[in-house]
């Protein structure tokens, strides 16, 4: 399984470097090295949310309030930090809360046993009404400069928060392939009850996906407010959407238990790329979503049609395999 993870990495590296080439052709602006870095810069907010929806999606259950987590961190980051708070105690204090939105997504679908499509669905509505109330229905502007400085911080001509978003990925995936309670999470996803027998402690592993989902949010949401160095009620919208199918195209099967939080940042980079590119080859901007979609169709038939390959080649071993024990 390890094997085909990286071949599907490796493919997804590939299309991003077929599809960078294929708009270069047509407008060579865009393989310009500033626009490049740009783009992944933009992907910056996405591919973080899609760590956290990572480990959700692994224990077979889904995440669409990631939108709405990250709306409302975003409002009380900006607010605070507008209003004379210290921005090192305004940050924790955000991830904070984004780890308690998440933890009561998690507490609701491990220990209540609500659906995790219907838990999140309440609580999207439920932090997008919090928002709106939280600022009367209108946007936070005035961010202090020293905060959205953080948005301009480079080391070697790398923005900061691209560097952060790359270690993030790799220190996510060192703990879920590398460590024991990392695995767990591929073991829920996998099987729920045969986790649960050789001791797994499920439902805790569940809640703290969703915690977890819910701090990259967060995360996501305090980036957001400085890059854009604005918040607006949109904030987020629709973020849920292109999350999973940044999870998704990178290899993240949404049966649970299959995926790699690598693959995941590659399919935000590429969503992230298709978005831009659409300026350079002069098509207007709402075909975006069209063709996010239709190529997440797209992947998840490909995916359902491996599955069902790899199951029938593996009955066909098993069967093999009985025939020369009883020859």
């Amino acid at each position: 399984m390890s094997r085909i993870l990286r071949q599907r990495e490796l493919a997804l590296l590939l299309v991003i470097v077929v599809f960078a080439l294929g708009v270069g052709l047509v407008n060579p602006n865009f393989l310009a090295p500033a626009t490049l870095i740009r783009t992944v810069n933009s992907s910056v907010v996405l591919m973080v949310v899609a760590i956290g929806v990572t480990a959700v999606i692994l224990t077979r259950n889904i995440d669409v309030s990631v939108g709405a987590t990250l709306g409302l961190t975003a409002a009380v980051t900006a607010t605070l930090v507008t209003e004379g708070w210290s921005m090192w105690l305004v940050i924790p204090f955000s991830l904070a809360l984004g780890f308690l939105l998440g933890g009561i997504n998690g507490i609701g679908v491990a220990y209540v046993r609500i659906p995790a499509i219907v838990m999140t669905l309440g609580t999207l509505g439920a932090y997008r009404g919090i928002q709106f109330l939280y600022t009367d229905g209108k946007s936070i502007e005035g961010i202090i400069a020293s905060f959205k400085a953080l948005a301009s911080y480079k080391f070697f001509d790398v923005p900061m928060f691209v560097g952060l978003a790359i270690v993030l990925v790799a220190l996510a995936h060192l703990a879920l392939t590398r460590t024991r309670r990392g695995r767990w999470f591929y073991a829920v996803g996998d099987n729920v009850a045969g986790a649960h027998l050789v001791g797994i402690p499920t439902r805790r592993v569940t809640a703290l996906a969703f915690a977890i989902s819910g701090l990259m949010a967060a995360l996501g949401g305090i980036i957001f407010a400085a890059q854009i160095g604005f918040v607006t009620n949109q904030a987020g919208l629709g973020l849920e959407i292109r999350a999973i199918a940044a999870c998704v195209i990178g290899g993240v099967s949404l049966l649970g238990g299959i995926g790699s939080v690598v693959g995941a940042g590659m399919g935000a980079v590429l969503l992230t790329m298709i978005t831009t590119s659409l300026l350079f080859l002069r098509i207007p901007g709402f075909w975006s979503d069209a063709v996010i979609g239709s190529i997440l169709i797209a992947v998840l038939l490909m995916d359902a049609r491996v599955r069902s390959l790899v199951t029938k080649r593996s009955q066909e071993l098993r069967a093999r395999q009985e025939e020369t024990r009883t020859a």
